[in-house]
């Protein structure tokens, strides 16, 4: 098993001219995420919920091209987490929102099965760099879903 991670800050002190999100808006994104990946993770095609739990849901997703099971997880507020357990893989990623010195944070860590190989390290260098561009999709989007809420409506 391998542990892979990146973290990004949610606001960018120097792009005055960006929506400033806060907890609650990095949280709706992330809900938003989970119940449809696709316009927020470039490797996944498709993504439906198959059921509902008390404390998150169940959804199959198109994964480069593969039919994926997910749990996913709601820690309220702080964290998602989404497991895949079966013949073909496992892993347990989290999307956690942080605080640092600088203000809120998003970090993606995944533990996956890759082994130490030449292979296994390249497979998780393009898994980071995957989750990266996810990462930053969640916040882009989630940033125009809340200028869009903002925005007020002329009648």
């Amino acid at each position: 098993m391998r542990t892979i991670a990146a973290t990004v800050p949610v606001n960018d002190p120097d792009r005055t001219d960006q929506v400033h999100l806060d907890r609650d808006d990095v949280w709706a994104g992330l809900l938003r995420k989970a119940q449809n990946a696709v316009p927020f993770v470039p490797a996944i095609q498709e993504c439906a919920v198959v059921e509902r739990t008390p404390d998150g849901l169940v959804r199959e997703v198109l994964l480069h091209g593969e039919r994926v099971r997910e749990e996913v997880v709601f820690h309220p507020k702080r964290r998602v987490s989404f497991s895949r357990d079966d013949e073909r893989a496992t892993w347990l990623i989290h999307n956690d929102i942080g605080e640092d010195e600088t203000g809120l944070t998003l970090t993606f860590s995944a533990t996956v099965d890759l082994d130490e190989s030449e292979e296994g390290e390249q497979q998780a260098e393009r898994m980071r760099a995957g989750y990266l561009v996810a990462l930053q999709n969640t916040l882009e989007l989630t940033r125009e879903s809340v200028a869009a809420d903002r925005t007020p409506t002329t009648p």
